[in-house]
């Protein structure tokens, strides 16, 4: 199936309060509707879409950590999702050049690890 890489607009949701600024939220906007996504400071946003799914690839090399969420429209959180929480999980699966592969070829790859 073809999968598209998006650019929606992505808008970060804060408070102030006493202590400070607080993080609420990170919100895709896409086609009408807003998704709430999980990422970090550090991470790399991949977004892909699909006839039946959108795919939110998170990459951060720092912390050897890669995500993958799926959307379907309209819900606003992800229906599921994949995690690999180590570089060695990472180059396990992808080899040890696993940051020269394009977020594309990742994304389709761990698609196959939400089922």
């Amino acid at each position: 199936m073809c999968m598209t890489p998006i650019t929606p607009t992505l808008k970060l949701h804060t408070h102030l309060d006493k202590e400070g600024i607080h993080i609420n939220s990170l919100i895709m906007k896409h086609n009408g509707n807003n998704y709430h996504l999980y990422a970090g400071t550090k991470d790399t946003i991949y977004i892909f879409s699909q006839p039946i799914a959108l795919y939110v690839l998170t990459v951060n090399r720092e912390h050897g950590i890669i995500g993958l969420n799926a959307y379907m429209s309209p819900e606003p959180f992800p229906i599921n999702n994949f995690y690999m929480h180590s570089t060695k999980e990472i180059k396990d699966m992808f080899g040890p050049e696993w940051e020269q592969l394009p977020a594309i070829d990742i994304t389709q790859k761990l698609i196959n690890y939400l089922m």
